[in-house]
């Protein structure tokens, strides 16, 4: 149990807003455990030191994780809501799919009960059915030894631009071409980040044919995008943010510019009716408390949080290594969830069929 045994937890008000650990009991005790989905590997690591072993110490609710691939956890949310029989509490998807999985998750309204979110993160994490916990984005990144004597690009039109750039490309195929390639397509076609949607399938695709016979890879996995840079056998791509942080910080030469970056944000969503609803509220609302481990995380993870005191005790230099600061954030390529859910299976399937001819 923690410091103060097992009683306090859910009081929609908490004394200054310090949070739902710090108010009364009037909802009720904490669950013995909280089931929460995870990628796993290194990055599971890192919350499980900075947040889910904290959330536990304070709370006496164990944490157990469950790691899955993103479409897995998409399909097994599904899956457990037609059988009714949910199993998990807390899944992790991008903040702008909250509005397509919002029949399968808890309703938080304005985020009233979560008096953290209010006090500590962000303005705009609040989605309704989720709340965004992680700033990242996919970034054009490069092998700096590749253009040590010439400039290195600074925008998608350089990328596309094989005359003046010369170089090995690549480009991501991870089954969410909204998210990143289309995009980027556009925005090297002279369209603004903020002007993305809806997105012109034709304008994108007629730029997408330029640049095909000059990627010589198509990746799909972060370490993969990574090995490519490491080995020289690719002079620029797309790549995560947290990803070429943390291959930075490893010893790795990468470098790259935010300018122009989509928004990789996020969320932490509670499924509705999760077998541990209180612990699960406890827990997101948790997250937000405890400046010093966002600042940890962010460090080791190359991903800013949501907490605003966190940011604030990362240095300038760090600060710059992240997308820590509201002029980044605006200046990220956002994506419209109600335009990908009502185009999804068709421009997937443009997309696949563009890839194999």
């Amino acid at each position: 149990m923690g410091l103060f045994g097992r009683r306090y937890l859910l009081a929609g008000a908490a004394v200054g807003g310090a949070g739902l650990l710090r108010g009364a009991s009037a909802q009720g005790a904490l669950e013995d455990s909280v089931v929460i989905r995870t990628t796993g590997g290194a990055f599971e690591a890192a919350l499980k030191q900075h947040f889910f072993d904290p959330f536990s110490k304070a709370s006496g609710t164990r944490v157990v994780t469950v790691a899955t691939s993103y479409g897995d956890m998409v399909a097994k949310t599904v899956a457990m809501n037609a059988a009714r029989r949910i199993e998990w509490d807390v899944i992790s998807p991008q903040f702008y799919e909250l509005g397509r999985l919002a029949p399968y998750l808890r309703d938080l309204g304005d985020c009233g009960a979560l008096p953290n979110v209010a006090a500590r993160g962000l303005d705009g994490i609040c989605g309704r059915y989720g709340v965004q916990y992680l700033t990242g984005g996919v970034v054009l990144a490069w092998n700096p030894a590749a253009f040590s004597n010439r400039p290195a690009p600074a925008n998608w039109a350089d990328f596309w631009n094989v005359r003046a750039f010369p170089g090995r490309r690549a480009l991501p195929s991870y089954g969410n071409p909204w998210n990143n390639t289309l995009l980027f397509a556009l925005m090297a076609d002279g369209v603004a980040a903020d002007a993305l949607f809806p997105l012109d399938l034709d304008r994108a695709f007629r730029k997408l044919d330029e640049i095909k016979p000059h990627i010589d890879v198509w990746w799909k996995t972060g370490a993969q995008s990574v090995e490519m840079i490491r080995s020289g056998d690719i002079q620029m791509a797309p790549m995560w943010s947290g990803t070429a942080y943390a291959a930075k910080r490893s010893g790795i030469g990468v470098d790259w510019t935010y300018n122009q970056a989509a928004a990789d944000f996020g969320s932490w969503a509670i499924l509705k009716d999760a077998p541990h609803p209180r612990a699960a509220l406890a827990f997101v609302d948790f997250y937000l408390d405890n400046p010093a481990n966002h600042a940890a995380f962010a460090r080791e993870m190359g991903y800013a949080t949501t907490s605003k005191a966190g940011l604030g005790l990362l240095n300038p230099a760090e600060q710059h290594e992240l997308i820590s600061s509201p002029a980044m954030l605006a200046g990220l390529a956002q994506i419209d969830g109600a335009w990908v859910e009502a185009n999804r299976t068709a421009t997937l399937d443009r997309w696949n069929l563009w890839l194999s001819s």
